[in-house]
């Protein structure tokens, strides 16, 4: 029985096999907390995910991977789309960034702010990730439906509410920071993310990368400066000289 279960988690997971290795058997023992439970089941749905396509990423294939029951795989997670909302969610969007200590200045806090995204997003296995959920959002709409829905969460992130408080305090609380979030994502991270997703490796050397992100920081705050400068002229009154 014991071979029949390892073989079949090796059918499961394909080329990803040697990943599920330390799988346990069905069921979990007692003193598993659920924080693991539900660490393995997100690991193996993650497995599944890029060796197999989102279609074919069965409950079925996700708790013979993580070793865990169908009972207990149901219990944390209802649905196939609660478990890779909840496995993007956790890889992709929850990210704890914090402003490094010491910055000086708005730049320095936002540069460190983006390095600490940037180095979360471009490890290796986020990009596969990321490679994998591209793949399957143009025939899954499920896929899509879970990346709107995680998006919109977007300004409670601490990136956003950076933002948010830098508009505030420079006396532009009426700035709209979710697009000035996917304006400064974009030519930052975004930027780093397509050249991790094409294979252009030398431009994700730490050293670039801060270089990077650190140049786009002063860029953005700038041109923002000066945009709205620019508003304040184009808006204040005008002024007519002394009658002749």
């Amino acid at each position: 029985m014991k071979d029949e279960t390892g073989r079949k988690n090796k059918e499961v997971c394909g080329q990803q096999a040697p990943r599920c290795s330390s799988a346990r058997g069905p069921g979990r023992p007692p003193e598993m907390e659920e924080c693991e439970r539900r660490q393995r089941i997100l690991t193996a749905a993650c497995e599944i995910l890029q060796a197999h396509g989102y279609h074919a990423a069965s409950m079925d294939k996700v708790a013979q991977c993580s070793g865990m029951s169908k009972r207990t795989l149901y219990q944390l997670y209802p649905s196939k789309q609660e478990l890779f909302l909840s496995l993007i969610g956790a890889r992709l969007f929850c990210l704890p960034p914090h402003v490094r200590e010491g910055a000086a200045t708005p730049e320095d806090e936002l540069g460190s702010l983006l390095l600490e995204v940037a180095k979360w997003l471009l490890r290796p296995d986020q990009i596969e990730l990321i490679r994998a959920i591209m793949a399957e959002a143009p025939e899954a709409p499920d896929i899509t439906e879970i990346m709107l829905s995680l998006k919109k969460g977007g300004e409670t992130n601490a990136f956003n509410r950076w933002l948010r408080d830098y508009c505030t305090v420079s006396g532009h609380p009426e700035a709209d920071v979710n697009e000035l979030g996917r304006q400064l994502f974009g030519m930052t991270i975004g930027e780093l993310m397509l050249n991790g997703l094409i294979g252009a490796g030398g431009y994700l050397e730490p050293a670039a990368v801060e270089r990077f992100v650190t140049s786009g920081a002063r860029l953005f705050l700038a041109g923002l400066t000066a945009g709205w400068a620019r508003d304040a002229v184009s808006h204040a009154p005008e002024t007519t000289g002394p009658p002749p």
